[in-house]
C-alpha cells in the first residue's frame, strides 16, 4: 500500500509557534518563514518554485511532534513541496473567522468540531473521497460515521484518535489530607475541595481549579460534560421532545458556584487559560481539575513535566452521581482540507503522507498525544504507561458515546440566540449571582425561541428522534 509507505519518509515543514493573546488583523495573518498564512499567495511568489502548504492547528500538546514530523517532511520529500505550520492557542476559531472574511484562509486546518460545523455548508471542507484510494478507504473505514464525518456522500475528516473529559487530580495531595479516592458526586467534589484548601492553601494549593476566562473552553471541558450523564441531555437539548431545557442544571450550578469560591478554588480561576492551570497543577498547587482525556498525558510527558505516579483521572462527578445518559466522545487529530484552496491535491498529498500514514500515527499514540482508534494502530502500537496504567484515559463504552448534534451545533449559522449564550448565562451565575432556576428559565426560552425562528426561516430544520435513549444514543 504506497500511502503507508509514505510515512518512512515522513517529513514536514517549518512550523511558527504563534502564541497569541488576542485576535486583531495582524493575528489572523501570523507568517512562517515565507511570510503567508493562509493559500491564497501562490507558491511562486512564496518560495520560487515550491509549493507552499500552509496548515493551521490550535493544539499545542503535540506541537513538538508535529514540528518534527513536519521538519522530515520538508527535508525529504521529493515533490516540491514545503509545509508550513502555524500554532494558534487560545483564538483558533477567531482566526478562522477572520480567515474566511479576509479568504486567506490555510490549506489545511487541524480538527475543530466548531469550525467544521460553522463552515460545512459553505463549501469550504474538500470531499476526501475525491483523492483517496481504494486502500486507504478500507484502512480507515472504522472511523468513517455516517452523520458525523461522512454526509451525504462526503467524507470530510478522518479522526485518528478519540476523546471525551475527565477528572485529573492529584494523588499526592489526596493522600495528604486523607482523600481515599476520587469523587463520584459532584457534592463530594465540593467537599473535598473545601477540604484540601483549608488545610493546604498556606502552602499555596487549593482545591479546584478550571480555566474559566473562557466560560466556552472552561465549561466545554467540565460542567457541560457533566450534565450529559446527569441529565441525558446534550447542551441542554432534549432530542425525544425536540427542545431545549437548560431548568435542570439548577442543582450543578448552585454546587459550581460553591466550587468557584474562594473555599475551593485556585485564585484567578476567573481569568485562567488552561496551560497556566496545567503549569500549576504538575507543581503540585492543585488538587482538581477536568480537562481532554486526550491532551493531558502528552502535556505532563512532555510540556510541564511531572510524575506520572503523581496524578490520575476520573470520570467526571455529578449530581448524587446520577447518570441518566452519556457523554460525548468526539474524533481528534483530523484535518480539514480547504476546498476553496489553489492546491488542494497537493495538500491531500501532504495529508496523507505526513497525518494518515502509520508511522505517524503509531508514534502519536505511543507518545501519549492522543488515544488511537484505529483498529491496526491499536494492533501495533505500544503505548505509554499512561495509557495502560490509567483506564479512565481511554474511550470507555459504558460512559461514552458519539452523541447527536443539537440544532444550535447542527446549523450553527442558522440559529441565532438573542442576549447570553448558554455559556455566559452561567457564568452570570457562579461569578455574577444571577438567580439561577429564573436564569435558566430565560434561558430554555430564548434557546426554543431561536430555534424554532431558525425553522420558520429556513435556516435550520427539525432535529428530533423520538425514540432517543440517552444511555444509547444515536447520531442524528
Amino acid at each position: 500500500m504506497k500511502w503507508r509507505k509514505g510515512a518512512a519518509m515522513v517529513t514536514a515543514g517549518v512550523m511558527a509557534l504563534s502564541l497569541l493573546a488576542g485576535c486583531g488583523a495582524q493575528d489572523a495573518e501570523t507568517t512562517t518563514a515565507s511570510g503567508s498564512a493562509g493559500s491564497n499567495v501562490s507558491a511562486e511568489e512564496n518560495n520560487g518554485e515550491k509549493t507552499v502548504i500552509t496548515i493551521w492547528s490550535k493544539d499545542r500538546h503535540d506541537a513538538s511532534y508535529v514540528q518534527q514530523k513536519i521538519d522530515e517532511y520538508n527535508a525529504n520529500n521529493t515533490d516540491n513541496i514545503e509545509v508550513q505550520y502555524s500554532l494558534y492557542t487560545d483564538n483558533f476559531e477567531q482566526a478562522v473567522d477572520m480567515a474566511v472574511q479576509s479568504n486567506e484562509m490555510p490549506d489545511m486546518l487541524v480538527l475543530s468540531e466548531n469550525v467544521f460545523n460553522k463552515y460545512v455548508d459553505d463549501g469550504w471542507w474538500a470531499n476526501l473521497y475525491d483523492y483517496m484510494d481504494d486502500d486507504m478507504k478500507d484502512y480507515f473505514k472504522d472511523v468513517i460515521i455516517p452523520g458525523y464525518n461522512e454526509r451525504d456522500g462526503k467524507l470530510y475528516f478522518i479522526p485518528t484518535c478519540g476523546t471525551t473529559c475527565r477528572l485529573f487530580y492529584n494523588t499526592e495531595i489526596f493522600e495528604r489530607v486523607g482523600i481515599e479516592k476520587a469523587p463520584e458526586t459532584l457534592e463530594e467534589m465540593v467537599e473535598d475541595a473545601k477540604l484540601i484548601t483549608s488545610t493546604l492553601s498556606g502552602e499555596g494549593i487549593y482545591g479546584f481549579a478550571e480555566s474559566m476566562k473562557s466560560a466556552n473552553s472552561g465549561l466545554s471541558r467540565s460542567m457541560i460534560v457533566g450534565l450529559q450523564r446527569e441529565t441525558g441531555k446534550p447542551y441542554g437539548y432534549d432530542f425525544a421532545k425536540g427542545e431545549y431545557d437548560f431548568t435542570d442544571w439548577a442543582d450543578t450550578l448552585k454546587l459550581w458556584t460553591e466550587l468557584l469560591s474562594e473555599e475551593c478554588a485556585f485564585p484567578g480561576c476567573e481569568s485562567l487559560d488552561i496551560d497556566p492551570l496545567r503549569t500549576q497543577f504538575a507543581a503540585g498547587k492543585i488538587g482538581m481539575y477536568m480537562s481532554y482525556s486526550h491532551a493531558e498525558p502528552g502535556v505532563y510527558a512532555n510540556q510541564f513535566p511531572m510524575d506520572s505516579s503523581k496524578w490520575d483521572c476520573a470520570p467526571i462527578p455529578t449530581v448524587g452521581n446520577k447518570t441518566t445518559g452519556k457523554q460525548y466522545y468526539e474524533g481528534t487529530s483530523g484535518y480539514m482540507i480547504n476546498a476553496k484552496g489553489k492546491n488542494v491535491e497537493k495538500t491531500f498529498q501532504v495529508y496523507k503522507d505526513i497525518f494518515a500514514s502509520e508511522d505517524y500515527l503509531i508514534g502519536y499514540y505511543e507518545g501519549g498525544y492522543g488515544v488511537s482508534i484505529i483498529p491496526a494502530i491499536q494492533e501495533k502500537a505500544q503505548p505509554s504507561e499512561d495509557f495502560k496504567n490509567k483506564k479512565w484515559l481511554l474511550i470507555n463504552n459504558d460512559t461514552d458515546a458519539m452523541l447527536p448534534k443539537p440544532p444550535h451545533t447542527a446549523f450553527v449559522s442558522g440559529m441565532v440566540v438573542e442576549g447570553e449564550d448558554m455559556f455566559k448565562t452561567c457564568e452570570s451565575i457562579y461569578y455574577g449571582g444571577a438567580d439561577v432556576e429564573s436564569t435558566l428559565q430565560d434561558l430554555t426560552d430564548r434557546y426554543n425561541a431561536a430555534y424554532q425562528k431558525a425553522i420558520e426561516n429556513g435556516t435550520g430544520y427539525e432535529i428530533k428522534i423520538p425514540d432517543y435513549d440517552p444511555m444509547n444514543p444515536t447520531m442524528n
